[in-house]
């Protein structure tokens, strides 16, 4: 089996697909109050409590997973997976609910971790990257396609049928990994957390700047619904089209992604942060031309796509020697910039007003360029492709 490496890439694209599907629920808040019976408040912090747990856990439980044959940990992380969206699927208390779904978000970190890791291992010479990118485009489409398929379901048939193809996408990846998927040993050599490399000037410095890209983008991505509802005035399912097709180029830009940074990944990951701030700045000036700001949004989508490659590719590079805790801490930074951003934008919104989004969202992407300039050309850190 481990023979057929693109099967096994496959098997773990759709399996990390699967576990990103919980995301998706950010489209029911209302039914969730409903089912709930709670506020709209409340339910968002049911909500985002899975990035936050990411996060968080993204720090250390790759690290503590890394020594474990691979298919007993990804059987048992989708099997907790499973069990937990089952019991969400039917309980009415919150309080339980949000426990299981606490409980699966802390595993996350450890699945894709591993996942991108065993990539890096069974990828055939000179194809790294690009199996790296699949397992980064399983999470897009599970957080941005399943999106609109889950708003669709909640909205139409109430939020426990919602929870229902969450649970069946995660039980149907479950057999295929007990089916399909070789045993490959862990690595025993060295669990110990790598403090010199943590504490370097050159770790600290790539990881504020790369932190500062997916606040950045939050701040306007969580918010462009809002945005184009209130000021494009693009209401119902117009507006769930336009983001399904936004969410298309995005899973076009994390591909894309992942090829540029082969070609040339020090220009890449400069340009990336001018070219998004020049998006901003557009629309906050063209906020009153329909045509111009959808196209603005989704050249964003593509920007906002690739931006899961080159946190990871930042990461992997810095932490080269510990790819676990490298993939962990791309999730926790990637979770935790998402969670920062959306709270910003928040009080933004209502401070502001909705055009601050892209003020704020810029000077982000500034100081990520900034950042990212200095670790990259001055300090001159090791990138894997340069």
């Amino acid at each position: 089996m481990r023979n057929n490496p693109k099967l096994l890439l496959y098997i773990l694209m759709l399996s990390s697909l699967g576990i990103n599907t919980p995301l998706s629920i950010i489209g029911i808040i209302s039914e969730i109050s409903q089912f709930f019976n709670t506020s709209i408040a409340i339910s968002g912090l049911y909500v985002s409590s899975f990035t936050f747990t990411i996060a968080i856990f993204g720090l250390f439980t790759p690290m503590i997973f890394s020594r474990f044959e691979r298919k007993t940990t990804f059987i048992s992380i989708l099997s907790i997976f499973a069990v937990s969206n089952f019991i969400i699927m039917f309980t009415n208390d919150i309080l339980v609910a949000s426990f299981f779904r606490i409980l699966s978000a802390a595993f996350y970190p450890a699945f894709i971790s591993i996942a991108l890791t065993v990539c890096e291992e069974i990828a055939p010479e000179g194809e790294k990257q690009d199996y790296i990118t699949r397992i980064l485009l399983g999470i897009s489409v599970g957080s941005i396609v399943g999106l609109p398929i889950t708003t669709a379901l909640g909205t139409i048939f109430g939020y426990q049928i919602a929870m229902s193809w969450i649970f069946a996408f995660n039980f149907l990846t479950l057999l295929l990994i007990i089916l399909f998927f070789p045993r490959i040993p862990g690595k025993y050599e060295n669990h110990e957390l790598p403090f010199s490399a943590l504490k370097s000037r050159e770790f600290i410095l790539a990881s504020l700047g790369i932190i500062m890209m997916p606040i950045g983008a939050s701040i306007v991505y969580n918010y462009l619904p809002y945005f184009l509802q209130n000021v494009s005035h693009i209401y119902t399912y117009k507006l769930s089209v336009f983001l399904f097709i936004y969410g298309l180029f995005s899973i076009f830009g994390t591909w894309l992604g992942g090829k540029l940074i082969v070609i040339n990944d020090k220009i890449t990951l400069i340009v990336f942060q001018i070219v998004c701030a020049l998006v901003f700045v557009s629309l906050y000036f063209s906020a009153d031309y329909l045509i111009l700001v959808l196209i603005l949004i989704l050249i964003f989508g593509i920007l906002d796509g690739m931006g899961y490659n080159l946190i990871q590719y930042i990461e992997t590079s810095v932490l080269s020697d510990n790819l676990e805790l490298a993939n962990g801490i791309f999730l926790s930074i990637l979770n935790g910039g998402i969670a920062i951003g959306i709270a910003i934008g928040g009080f933004l919104v209502d401070g502001l007003g909705v055009m601050s989004i892209f003020v704020f969202g810029t000077i982000f992407l500034i100081l990520a360029l900034v950042l990212l300039f200095y670790v990259i050309y001055i300090l001159k850190i090791n990138l894997k492709y340069s």
